[in-house]
């Protein structure tokens, strides 16, 4: 499963990690995002209670399946005229009586509801948990997409600051050359006002890449005021083609493991046994019930006439009356449902609207999984070519951008036009840069579809 793979990953990388470096301790890894993120998200959390919600009704559904047993007892005053519930005649005494009675009550048969009911139990848990896991499968993802812009938000800072220093290394030799008199004052300027372009990209860099951070804080519920810095892994260039990955084959691995398939594939069988205990209300129900029951009275007395034939009356013991009126009951009900107002009817045909509706949501659900499959499978596709040729176009310009300096260097070609060519070679190194991170993550996206876990086998 899904989310068992994204803990077992955390916790080799926590193993893996542990150095005597302080630094690495203070870097938070991709694993390390996505296992905090799971283990502090409210919504995880909430999921996870309605799981345990659902364990605690199976738990229920079984129990009702054995025999209840209950017991009683009282302790009663009568004053006046009453009846003697030890001899069941009138008396006009007090009298003070004390009863117990233990019983037990069990189904026997009622058209297979309780079992219907225990096993739907046992389904909800299951799509409880497959709705965990989906959501820990979403949670991941979007963890990952605002790592990866921080990764990228880093690398187009860099760039921008190479950019810079390469502008001021420019604008040096340019005052050189004025001061020589090789070029005239006006080509300084325009350099100047290179330089304080460039400054502008480098600072637009560094404010992305702080909402960047900002960003992935926030999803993790950390307080922006704390440090934070992610463990670059070694991210390199997808090798591998999508000549052997067809749609079909991504959509059925996903068909086959997806969890939100799953939950709805499980809400389905919960609502046909929901159909089957709807129908059970038609059938007879039979219960056996069986009780013990006795009790003491004040007024109860033992009766006798002595040899003068006097009726002499003595108090019978506690313990005495307890045992003589000690009675036991063992008894049968059959039920049959004749009519009850159209319950039993309404009941099955809502039941069988829900078990469609169900089969409803999990066609749904598969449909947006082979949309979902496809749109990858198509920007997977289309970001590996603006890849390619933005890794041309770079390689074109890196080499018009050294001709434009020798050429500059000697004179033989303006500072305007030597501008538009270093900003040239820029934009061309920020869209290889967003190429090269759009197509790793469409890949990430592909296999995550796959069953394969977001994350980047080395570190640097």
């Amino acid at each position: 499963m899904y989310l068992n793979r994204i803990i077992t990953i955390t916790l080799a990388l926590i193993v893996g990690v542990s150095t005597p470096e302080v630094m690495a301790q203070d870097e938070w890894t991709l694993e390390r995002c996505i296992s905090y993120a799971i283990e502090n998200n409210i919504q995880i959390k909430q999921s996870a209670l309605q799981m345990e919600s659902a364990r605690l009704d199976k738990t229920q559904s079984l129990a009702q399946m054995f025999p209840d047993l209950n017991a009683s007892t009282g302790f009663n005053m009568n004053f006046g005229r009453t009846i003697d519930p030890g001899s069941n005649s009138f008396v006009t005494e007090q009298v003070n009586s004390n009863n117990f009675w233990l019983g037990s009550n069990v189904t026997l048969f009622n058209g297979f509801r309780l079992l219907n009911t225990f096993k739907q139990s046992q389904t909800d848990l299951l799509a409880a948990e497959y709705d965990l896991q989906g959501l820990s499968n979403d949670i991941s993802m979007n963890i990952a997409t605002a790592f990866m812009q921080i990764m990228f938000s880093e690398e187009l800072l860099t760039v921008a600051q190479q950019q810079l220093e390469v502008t001021t290394e420019q604008l040096e030799r340019t005052r050189k050359l004025v001061e020589a008199g090789s070029l005239p004052v006006g080509n300084a300027y325009d350099v100047e006002a290179q330089l304080a372009s460039n400054e502008l990209q480098v600072i637009n860099a560094e404010n992305a890449l702080s909402a960047a951070v900002l960003t992935l804080k926030q999803m993790l519920n950390l307080p922006a005021s704390e440090t934070f810095r992610i463990q670059r892994p070694l991210v390199d260039t997808p090798i591998e083609t999508l000549e052997a990955t067809t749609v079909g084959t991504v959509y059925d691995h996903a068909l086959n493991n997806w969890p939100q398939i799953k939950a709805r594939e499980t809400k389905l069988a919960s609502a046909q046994r929901g159909e089957k205990i709807a129908f059970a209300s038609y059938t007879p129900s039979i219960s056996a019930n069986a009780s013990v029951s006795t009790l003491f009275s004040s007024a109860y007395k033992d009766s006798y006439l002595d040899s003068s034939f006097n009726l002499i009356q003595e108090d019978i013991p506690y313990g005495t009356q307890l045992d003589q009126n000690l009675s036991e009951r063992i008894g049968f009900s059959l039920n049959i449902p004749i009519f009850n107002g159209l319950q039993s009817r309404t009941a099955v045909r809502k039941a069988r609207l829900g078990r469609i509706n169900a089969e409803l949501q999990l066609q749904d659900q598969k449909n947006q999984l082979y949309s979902s499959v496809q749109q990858a499978y198509n920007d997977a596709t289309s970001s590996k070519r603006q890849y390619d040729a933005s890794d041309k176009s770079v390689n074109a310009m890196e080499k018009a951008f050294e001709y434009a300096e020798q050429r500059y260097a000697v004179g033989m070609m303006n500072t305007l036009d030597f501008n538009t060519t270093s900003n040239n070679l820029t934009r061309s190194r920020s869209e290889l840069l967003r190429s090269k991170y759009d197509y790793i993550f469409k890949m990430k996206v592909l296999d995550f579809y796959q069953g394969k876990p977001i994350t980047f086998d080395q570190t640097k």
